[in-house]
């Protein structure tokens, strides 16, 4: 087997399976999962909840429906795999960004601005129209969802608590703070999940001033003076 990985560490989708005799090493097995759990991310943002099969999702990655079944024993199991999957590509990123900036804030941005770009792709709107449409009409999918959304939070409340112990960002509840980031960054998201044209969701600002208006918010409501800094410590 061949999979070719980008440089963010994710599946790059060109991927070809070589049959050979004999158990698949543990190399190869790593591979096929990730091609399946890929391909299931792929699928779920064309597909809702009801519609998403299995045997259309093993045609589509190219191995057998029971390829899938020895992996992940049920639909539920394979989209909360697949959700994991992602998360954790996200909490990796989290902890680089952690270990290569000196600052905090500094490593607080970049996680926002990584989360920003990441959300306000196409596909992953579509994405989280799926999860939110199987909420609606499954209430231990909703269960599910409100775990991610945990799992989605958490490197950015771990780099708010970093900031406030190192006295970059005033006291006060971790969680809330991380949720006022969460909704200043999410608003162009929203806005392009009904339809609203991606340069329109931005109010007509590129990328970069767009997440530095909504990031600079957030540190006028929490961010401490230097002079302040300087006391505390």
């Amino acid at each position: 087997m061949t999979v070719t990985i980008d440089d963010q560490g994710r599946d790059s989708g060109a991927a070809t399976v070589q049959r050979r005799a004999g158990r698949p090493s543990r190399e190869e097995a790593l591979a096929i999962e990730a091609l399946i759990l890929d391909g299931t991310i792929d699928a779920m943002r064309d597909a809702r909840y009801a519609t998403l099969s299995i045997d259309a999702l093993a045609q589509d990655i190219g191995v057998t429906k029971q390829t899938i079944y020895r992996r992940f024993p049920s639909k539920d199991a394979l989209i909360d795999a697949a959700i994991r999957r992602k998360m954790d590509q996200l909490h990796a990123f989290a902890r680089d960004t952690a270990s290569a900036a000196a600052d905090p804030i500094e490593s607080l941005r970049a996680f926002a601005r990584h989360m920003f770009d990441m959300m306000r792709k196409p596909e992953n709107v579509g994405l989280a129209i799926f999860i939110d449409h199987a909420s609606l009409t499954d209430v231990a999918f909703a269960r599910r969802r409100q775990q991610w959304h945990v799992m989605l939070m958490e490197p950015m409340k771990t780099a708010i608590a970093t900031a406030q112990a190192q006295a970059r960002l005033a006291p006060g509840d971790v969680e809330v703070m991380a949720n006022m980031l969460f909704d200043l960054l999410a608003g162009p998201v929203n806005r392009m999940r009904y339809c609203v044209a991606p340069d329109t969701a931005l109010a007509g600002m590129c990328e970069d001033r767009a997440f530095s208006a909504r990031f600079d918010v957030f540190l006028r409501l929490y961010a401490l003076p230097p002079d302040c800094c300087a006391a505390i410590k």
